[in-house]
């Protein structure tokens, strides 16, 4: 597939390459939660879930955390949680990356219309870019890492465009990256910019 075709694709499975992908779990998991906030309505209890396993693949949650989210997902009554039997469908995401990557996509496919579909394609290039780029030092101003953390941290993408100017008042000329900054999103936590901004890759 070439790099217009894939900027281009609206099939998850299509630009899905497991082989590079599984090299690196912390994004894995990063995609297959925000491929779980796109596809499920928006429940504390699952997003309190979801932020555990963010957070773990971060560095930021110990294992006893994270065993304790898979524990309560398994255990959780539906009666309580009825949204627990969609989330099950994610199994994998809080057990292992690469099988929570491929639940993640399957069951986002299955209850996402044809608009679901292009946002997880949408995600799947934010966060596993075509070609990774270098990110030069010169770049990584004050401006640029304080509009990269509070994005990260508030899950709040909305100044991706103003990123994109700070980048290239910094000296940044990639098209490319300038591009994906600009570009209608979705963005998510594991953006492969904003992850070169705060050293995460």
């Amino acid at each position: 597939m070439t790099e217009v075709e894939w900027a281009a694709c609206r099939d998850p499975r299509r630009i899905l390459d497991y082989h590079r992908m599984k090299k690196d779990p912390r994004r894995l998991r990063l995609l297959a939660c925000a491929c779980v906030r796109i596809a499920l309505p928006p429940d504390p209890w699952m997003a309190d879930i979801i932020g555990v396993v963010e957070r773990y693949a971060d560095g930021e949650a110990s294992r006893a955390d994270f065993l304790a989210a898979r524990k309560a997902v398994r255990e959780a009554d539906p009666k309580l949680h009825p949204r627990v039997s969609l989330l099950g469908r994610y199994n994998g995401l809080t057990d292992d990356a690469m099988e929570g990557l491929t639940g993640a996509i399957e069951a986002a496919r299955r209850s996402s219309k044809k608009e679901g579909k292009v946002a997880e394609c949408g995600l799947i290039r934010c966060i596993f870019p075509f070609q990774p780029v270098a990110f030069d030092p010169a770049w990584l101003t004050s401006t640029v890492i304080a509009l990269a953390t509070g994005m990260y941290e508030s899950r709040d993408f909305a100044a991706m465009p103003i990123l994109a100017d700070a980048l290239q008042d910094a000296g940044c000329d990639i098209e490319s990256l300038l591009g994906h900054c600009r570009g209608p999103g979705p963005h998510a936590r594991g953006c492969h910019c904003v992850d070169s901004c705060l050293g995460k890759n």
